[in-house]
């Protein structure tokens, strides 16, 4: 968010924070590095559920803080659907907080203010004993809190919301699926033997899709200005055949973070590897997050087109663009939604190799390298 919002007091930083993030915390907890004294992002974890668990979410915590540059303190918030106060009379989730402020001490990171935000209400686990149920939530309601002159956004429920695929009807369902079976007819029939006897009975608009794969960044840059809820069935049916070939997919996953060059180099790469030179890559490798940030709008626009091929694609014709919902996910900084779209790559073929990648990574809480640049 590069819009600069002062927030002088914890009460007006809580309003604010689910605008940052783009929704309300659920089950988390919120890291926000402090540079100069002004937040340089937010990280959002999964809270431990035991103690066992401490150690590798602190960890994860401090070294998402210690990667940033200059970023030497940071604010962190609970969010939590128990009450304010435990059976014990402490805080929810005090024991975790004292020892990740425990930790960052050892770092060397200071700890600005240390939140919790409760089913019942919110306070600091730095100032002296709160109320017994907190101070009231209404307090840090995010409805009117950013000043007069900043556009708000959409703020979803929580971090899973808006994971699931739109909706399609059977029409446009079938069509999809009658594009990606001609277009794979007209894919065999054009690469067998140079006999274009075999292309005969074939849909022109087939014929003609598979004569554009060796234009196919054309297709991928075009794509992004396309009205999904109107899709022309071979165009869209040209993408989808193509995330569910690594070779292809990779090329439109590294268009869409960079611009048509990118592809045009990826896919100019992935042909002299098919033809056995095995040369190291000479840019950076955008599928791990190396290079330039992207641009969050190019990156939204084909999460909506990918999304919206998974949900319209045959079942087995899902994968490739479910891979690139997760991938391109990951890359906005949605864990949870890149999580939940690499589960049904799972109950389709569970030996994804990209999925299980990002599985990896997600499971590893590893961030793209962009995502540590400071605009």
């Amino acid at each position: 968010m590069t819009t600069i919002i002062p927030a002088r007091s914890a009460q007006k930083f809580l309003s604010v924070l689910p605008h940052v993030c783009g929704y309300v915390p659920r089950l988390s907890l919120v890291v926000v590095p402090v540079v100069d004294g002004r937040t340089a992002g937010v990280a959002r974890l999964d809270l431990p559920q035991d103690e066992e668990a401490w150690g590798e979410v602190a960890a994860t915590a401090l070294g998402i803080v210690c990667r940033l540059p200059d970023a030497g303190r940071f604010a962190a918030v609970v969010y939590t659907d128990d009450p304010f106060v435990d059976r014990d009379g402490a805080i929810a989730f005090e024991g975790f907080m004292g020892y990740l402020r425990e930790r960052a001490d050892h770092c060397g990171v200071e700890v600005v203010d240390a939140l919790c935000v409760a089913a019942d209400g919110w306070g600091s686990y730095l100032d002296d004993p709160s109320p017994e149920h907190g101070r009231p939530l209404d307090e840090i309601a995010f409805e009117g809190a950013l000043p007069e002159g900043v556009e708000p956004t959409p703020v979803r429920a929580d971090q899973g919301d808006g994971a699931e695929l739109p909706a399609c009807d059977l029409a446009e369902k079938e069509r999809l699926g009658r594009a990606l079976a001609e277009i794979d007819r007209a894919c065999a029939a054009l690469g067998s033997d140079g006999d274009e006897s075999g292309i005969a009975g074939i849909h022109p608009r087939a014929l003609a899709t598979a004569c554009l794969l060796g234009q196919i960044p054309e297709v991928f840059e075009e794509s992004l200005a396309w009205d999904v809820e109107a899709l022309e069935p071979y165009l869209a049916g040209a993408v989808a055949w193509a995330l569910n070939r690594p070779f292809f997919r990779d090329v439109a996953l590294s268009q869409w973070s960079a611009d048509i060059e990118e592809g045009y180099e990826t896919l100019a790469f992935n042909e002299r590897w098919r033809a056995g030179h095995r040369a190291e890559p000479t840019g950076p490798v955008r599928l791990m997050g190396e290079g330039p940030r992207p641009d969050a709008d190019r990156l939204e626009r084909a999460l909506e087109l990918v999304r919206r091929l998974a949900a319209a694609a045959p079942r087995e014709a899902r994968v490739g663009p479910l891979v690139a919902a997760a991938w391109l996910s990951w890359a906005l900084g949605r864990a949870t939604h890149a999580a939940r779209y690499v589960a049904l790559v799972a109950e389709i073929d569970p030996e994804h190799g990209l999925a299980s990648i990002i599985a990896s990574m997600l499971e590893a809480s590893y961030l793209p390298p962009w995502a540590f640049e400071r605009p």
